[in-house]
């Protein structure tokens, strides 16, 4: 049985990723008492940095920053962090072997394809301004003509990002993102790491590592909350877990959660994502391979350790069902699909003997994340905006409540965190 905690705090924060950081920092320094829940024995949620490689430190979970004008640029240049420029779109290379799209003829099929599907994806926030108004995104390209291999391209350059198969992506929801969007095209790596910046972003907190949520009861008055180590009590609470956690039924609410809430939280999607890492004894490829991909099971590649063109390693980010497909299989027969599969990409027959290094990890396999980020399927786009809602004395943050920001983006929920303090900040004033 937990023992009970009598130092009442003002706010309690469950979850130490950069939702639960933002939002703690904001309350924190505001000068409320806040105390943060933890349930891994690290911070960081889904932003995992593991320097135990050797001189390239990689990022297991998030690892870049998708816009100049947003909280995480603000933070890095608070923190006296530096940023390093990743154009990972410009600089293409598609196809096996992987070619530079711009160097495609311009009626190159596959270029032509891949400049159809982002003209339709770019009008997606004109077209879909109505909710009730929806589809999933196979079904959008499909009426505007797109065949079968268009779709497959499609598959890998835009709903592969998203943690999702192409035909259970949102249009309307992505709609909502794109017309709110202001932190522009541009794309950057921490030279730091985000390890780096969560460390920033966490001092002076107080924060318990190691004490799993089972329980929140919210008696009208304040929150209890039943961690495996403690009972603690505030006057609100903030929760900042997956979604996939709370449509596990990890916690328990006490009065349960509105059925509003609830259906909210079961209309998202988890599918796995998983982050193949490979070193080598020398660099492979040329200095401007930066992004590679084409319609293979091993789909999409970049160099992790980027603008460092020495570093020997590359990362291949596979989701959804291909992520799923790969996941039930053994390391070694990964890695030689892998290998097989960066041959023909790069063009060379000596990829698997230069190979000296193999890694993945599998978020569908971690338990407080239960896959990669969520996403909402055709005619669910209300409820990113319904898990964002406050109920009592609960409030909700997270990637998946970022409904006035980018979700599956670290900035994302960052921006969720601020506004769920803003709204906490309310309560006390």
């Amino acid at each position: 049985m937990s023992q009970s905690v009598s130092d009442q705090r003002d706010v309690i924060v469950i979850g130490a990723g950069a939702a639960g950081l933002a939002a703690a920092r904001t309350l924190h320094d505001a000068g409320l008492r806040v105390l943060v829940l933890e349930a891994r024995t690290r911070i960081g949620g889904r932003i995992w940095t593991n320097r135990s490689c050797g001189l390239y430190p990689i990022e297991l979970g998030a690892e870049l920053i998708h816009g100049a004008h947003t909280s995480t640029v603000e933070l890095a240049s608070a923190a006296g962090l530096t940023l390093a420029e990743v154009d990972r779109y410009h600089g293409l290379r598609w196809g096996t072997p992987a070619r530079p799209l711009s160097n495609l003829p311009p009626d190159d099929p596959d270029r032509q394809a891949i400049e159809r599907v982002r003209a339709i994806w770019n009008r997606l926030g004109q077209q879909y301004t109505d909710e009730a108004v929806d589809c999933g995104l196979a079904t959008e390209l499909h009426r505007q003509g797109c065949d079968p291999a268009t779709l497959a391209i499609a598959d890998v350059v835009l709903a592969q990002t998203y943690c999702a198969e192409i035909e259970s992506l949102s249009c309307a929801d992505v709609a909502r993102e794109q017309r709110i969007d202001r932190a522009g095209p541009r794309e950057f790596r921490l030279r730091e790491r985000y390890d780096t910046l969560l460390t920033w972003l966490a001092r002076d907190l107080d924060i318990k590592l190691g004490w799993p949520v089972r329980a929140i009861t919210d008696t009208g008055q304040g929150v209890i909350i039943d961690t495996t180590a403690a009972s603690v009590s505030a006057r609100q609470c903030i929760i900042t877990v997956p979604v996939a956690v709370l449509a596990a039924g990890m916690i328990r609410f006490d009065p349960p959660l509105s059925a509003t809430k609830r259906a909210a939280i079961t209309a998202f999607r988890t599918r796995p994502a998983t982050k193949h890492f490979f070193w080598f004894d020398a660099p492979l490829w040329d200095e401007g391979f930066a992004y590679a991909a084409h319609t293979g099971l091993f789909a999409r590649w970049w160099t992790p350790a980027h603008p460092d063109l020495t570093a020997p390693l590359l990362c291949c980010y596979v989701t959804a069902e291909r992520a799923a497909v790969l996941d039930r299989l053994p390391d070694r027969v990964v890695c030689e699909w892998g290998l097989a599969e960066l041959s023909r990409l790069l063009g060379r027959n000596d990829v698997a003997t230069r190979c000296v290094g193999f890694r993945r990890y599998r978020w569908a396999y971690d338990e407080y994340a239960r896959g990669g980020y969520a996403h909402l399927p055709p005619g669910m786009a209300w409820a990113r905006p319904a898990l964002a809602a406050a109920e009592g004395n609960l409030h909700f943050a997270g990637e998946a409540t970022a409904y006035d920001s980018n979700p599956q983006t670290v900035h994302g929920a960052i921006d969720s965190g601020r506004r769920a303090a803003r709204d906490c900040l309310a309560v006390f004033r």
